[in-house]
C-alpha cells in the first residue's frame, strides 16, 4: 500500500501539471487539496480518518510551514500560533511535528501538552464551507490588518465535501 508520503508526491505532481487554481481530489484514502493563494510554503492539506481525523499540512523540502521569506519554525506544542477559519469562524489549533509534515490539532490542556483531537466541527465546516483559511503566526511581524498571524494559505472548499465525505467514510 502506498505511503502518504508517496500519494502526496504523485498528487502534488499532478497539480503542478494543472492549472493553479486549487482543487480537492481523493487519493489512496485521503482527501489533498492544495492552497489557491499563500505567503507560505504550504503546498497541500491532507485529511485522513485519524483519532478521529488527522490534519496533515505538507509545506516544500518536507519541513514546517514557513513564511516564503523563511525564517524557523517556533510554533510547535504551542497554543495561539494558528487558526484555522471557515467561512470566518475560527478554530484555533496546534502543531506537533513528524517527519515529513506538520500535524495540526485542535487546542487541548497543559496535561495534553495542548494536542486535543482534531475538532469535528473543523472537519463538519470544511466539508460545507467555501473557503479555509490557515493563518499562523511564525514571525515576530504582525500581518497588515495588525493580527500576529502574518503568514496564511488559502484553501478553496469547492468540492471538498464529496472528496471529504470519500476519505473519512470510517470516521464520520
Amino acid at each position: 500500500m502506498p505511503t502518504i508520503r508517496a500519494c502526496l508526491t504523485a498528487a502534488m505532481l499532478i497539480a503542478a501539471s494543472q492549472s493553479a487554481h486549487a482543487e480537492w481530489r481523493f487519493d489512496n484514502g485521503v482527501a489533498i487539496g492544495t492552497p489557491r493563494s499563500t505567503n507560505s510554503t504550504l503546498e497541500a492539506v491532507v485529511v485522513a480518518c485519524g483519532d478521529p481525523f488527522q490534519l496533515e499540512l505538507y509545506s516544500r523540502d518536507d519541513g514546517p510551514v514557513l513564511p516564503e521569506s523563511g525564517g524557523t519554525a517556533d510554533y510547535f506544542y504551542t497554543p495561539g500560533k494558528i487558526v484555522a477559519s471557515v467561512d470566518d469562524h475560527d478554530y484555533p489549533l496546534v502543531a506537533a511535528g513528524s517527519d515529513i509534515a506538520v500535524v495540526l490539532f485542535s487546542e487541548g490542556t497543559v496535561a495534553e501538552n495542548h494536542l486535543a483531537p482534531v475538532d469535528r466541527q473543523l472537519v463538519e465546516a470544511m466539508r460545507d464551507g467555501a473557503r479555509l483559511a490557515l493563518h499562523f503566526d511564525i514571525t515576530p511581524a504582525n500581518a497588515a490588518d495588525g493580527s500576529p498571524y502574518e503568514t496564511f494559505a488559502i484553501i478553496p472548499l469547492e468540492g471538498a465535501g464529496a472528496v471529504l465525505d470519500a476519505a473519512l467514510v470510517d470516521c464520520l
